[in-house]
């Protein structure tokens, strides 16, 4: 849906406030938090030698159920709380975005109401 926008995005550095102002741009909705819930992904250890984690980010909106799921990277800290995503610069590697609201242009003529 936004995968043209998000591509120019994607592989920028940037604070995760100034990511979801990018989100809300692109997809012209208002990003309901840009704290949003981070988590680590634990899939790359123990690549104790890396010099970066992956996380990822849900951006939910105001105006809709869809949301972001963002996956980025932060220059590696010894301990989880160490990171500051409030101030932290973070490298953006992909962004999808999830519908779940269904169009109603493009509900079945079956589906009763």
């Amino acid at each position: 849906m936004h995968e043209n926008k998000f591509n120019i995005v994607e592989g920028g550095v940037m604070s995760l406030e100034e990511l979801g102002h990018e989100i809300g741009e692109i997809t012209g909705m208002r990003v309901k938090r840009f704290e949003g819930m981070e988590s680590r992904v634990v899939a790359q250890k123990p690549g104790t030698d890396q010099e970066f984690e992956t996380f990822n980010i849900r951006f939910d909106f105001e105006e809709s159920d869809d949301f972001v799921d963002v996956v980025f990277t932060a220059d590696k800290k010894s301990r989880i709380e160490d990171y500051d995503f409030k101030k932290d610069r973070v490298k953006v590697q992909l962004m999808s975005y999830k519908r779940m609201d269904a169009p109603k242009e493009n509900e079945s003529s079956k589906v009763e109401e």
